[in-house]
């Protein structure tokens, strides 16, 4: 019997509705009995705009793009929403903190109500197979590098560089001699079994994913960094065997709550959102610059709001 009711825990119909009854234990709990939230309407009015406008040119120094202006307004109406519901459940009660706090409680709560759900039978080990690169260990490379310094050789370094490459390919293997024949360089000239993310920190991310494609026992060259140009001899290029779901299972479990949370919260805040008629003004044309920006939008544009008549 005891077994039984184990398997029918397992199953996914059954915890939706355990999380279910959860939000509502949770809402009885905390609401006042027969509360509801009165104002379906969520008015973004002109005025609103206009301090969003403000608020954006005083921050970044300059009007915010169409794209923009949406991202802050899907922001504002996703807290509003979260924020009523979380007062109409009585977070709020006796708590003097601003609107946000009030919202972000909710999502608190939401996010320890979906942590109840546990992966069924050969869930967890086929969310391993599909993201099995995330566990990998970092491949290992061992290699040399001979500097040249475009400040020293100025308009030459990349003609001086194809030179001393050919001289290099018919020296064969490095040595001491060889590793000297370019200029001096403040870092290491010899490497050995470093990650892509080792060699990135010091020499920079264009050169680590230039010399993580080099293939070994050769020379190769003209490969730049910040600094200038390597010509580049790599010994050994050691990738790292397949994960084994065992020994990185905690992880694995701890990445699967985590993509659960964030799907859970999208579903309840999209159910919060559907019991509101979300009202928004036209934003004024002259108040905004045409195309994309560089500068990050905050929060995520939501889409489907009507604009206000």
């Amino acid at each position: 019997m005891r077994s039984r009711l184990t398997q029918l825990a397992k199953e996914p119909l059954v915890q939706f509705f355990l999380i279910g009854a959860c939000i509502y234990g949770a809402y009885a709990l905390y609401g006042a009995p027969g509360e509801e939230v009165s104002d379906k309407t969520i008015l973004v009015d002109a005025g609103r705009i206009e301090s969003f406008i403000g608020e954006w040119e005083r921050r970044w120094k300059r009007p915010p793009t169409r794209q923009e202006l949406d991202g802050v307004i899907g922001a504002f109406v996703r807290e509003d929403i979260l924020y009523r519901q979380a007062v109409a459940m009585g977070l709020g009660e006796d708590d003097p903190i601003t609107r946000r706090r009030l919202a972000q409680k909710l999502e608190f709560l939401t996010n320890d109500i979906a942590l109840f759900r546990e992966p069924v039978e050969g869930e967890l080990q086929q969310y391993f197979q599909d993201n099995q690169e995330l566990y990998r260990e970092p491949g290992l490379i061992t290699f040399s590098q001979v500097f040249l310094d475009p400040d020293k050789r100025d308009a030459a370094t990349l003609a001086d560089a194809r030179e001393l490459l050919a001289r290099l390919k018919s020296a064969g293997d490095p040595d001491g001699a060889t590793l000297d024949a370019g200029d001096s360089f403040m870092l290491q000239s010899y490497y050995r079994e470093v990650s892509e993310s080792d060699i990135r920190r010091q020499l920079g991310s264009g050169f680590s994913e230039a010399v993580m494609q080099l293939a070994p026992g050769r020379w190769h060259g003209p490969v730049l960094s910040g600094y200038g140009v390597h010509l580049v001899y790599v010994y050994e290029r050691r990738e790292a065997p397949s994960p084994l779901f065992d020994n990185v299972r905690q992880y694995v479990l701890q990445n699967w709550q985590r993509e659960q949370q964030e799907l859970f919260n999208v579903k309840f805040y999209e159910g919060l959102k559907s019991r509101y008629e979300i009202i928004i003004a036209e934003p004024p044309a002259d108040r905004l610059i045409d195309g994309p920006a560089d500068t990050k939008i905050e929060a995520g544009s939501d889409a489907g709001e009507k604009p206000a008549s």
